[in-house]
């Protein structure tokens, strides 16, 4: 994969850049989700990782990527979602596909106070952010993702897309549960299998719901 590829599919957060990078070598046999940001609470933060998917959990041939901390990529509406500062623990964990070029990726954020505006934010961006430029000048598309239906409390769903001539387009849905906001991206080459993305979606908030 060349530079811009890599460029390119680095959409949102460096927990999505991670899947980018992945794709250039072999899936990391630790596999251990990492806290997307420092978390100032260690009970909850540990309580969130066992709500996060595991390999076993998706569909056959996906194997589990060290994760990364996220990081703004420029459409403060998906950033929010991400970087609220009002998320108190945050956890996320990447999968690889071993044959095809698919990625995805589980964000999950206690967000006391801030997880209704957060989402909301996240589907604004369909007509706030629907074409903007990221901090490493890349010109990004965001549209709207049909067919998702409604998880939890709420749900917004995007695809985002770059000018990038090798990008990867990406699913990314939010679904708040109370304080808590699930996110799933999804990525491929070329077209983006959204029917993997409900699967995927589906289940990391049918196990979160469960943490209670």
């Amino acid at each position: 994969m060349t530079a811009s590829g890599v460029r390119g599919f680095g959409i949102v957060a460096a927990a999505v850049t991670a899947l980018a990078l992945a794709g250039c070598g072999h899936a990391t046999s630790s596999g251990a989700p990492v806290a997307a940001t420092p978390s100032t609470d260690q009970a909850a933060q540990q309580r969130l990782r066992g709500a996060l998917l595991t390999a076993a959990e998706l569909p056959l041939g996906f194997q589990q990527q060290d994760s990364a901390a996220a990081s703004a990529i420029g459409c403060a509406d998906l950033d929010a979602a991400y970087l609220s500062k009002g998320v108190t623990a945050q956890v996320a964990t990447s999968f690889a596909h071993a044959i095809s070029q698919t990625f995805v990726n589980e964000t999950l954020s206690l967000q006391p106070g801030q997880a209704e505006a957060s989402v909301a934010a996240f589907g604004r961006a369909i007509s706030e952010c629907s074409a903007f430029s990221g901090e490493s000048g890349v010109r990004y598309r965001v549209a709207g993702l049909p067919g998702i239906g409604r998880y939890g409390d709420a749900t917004a769903a995007v695809r985002v897309t770059s000018a990038e001539r090798e990008a990867r387009p990406v699913d990314l849905v939010a679904v708040r549960l109370g304080d808590l906001v699930v996110i799933v991206a999804n990525a491929d080459a070329g077209k983006v299998d959204s029917g993997l993305t409900k699967t995927v979606v589906a289940r990391a908030v049918d196990k979160a719901r469960r943490l209670g």
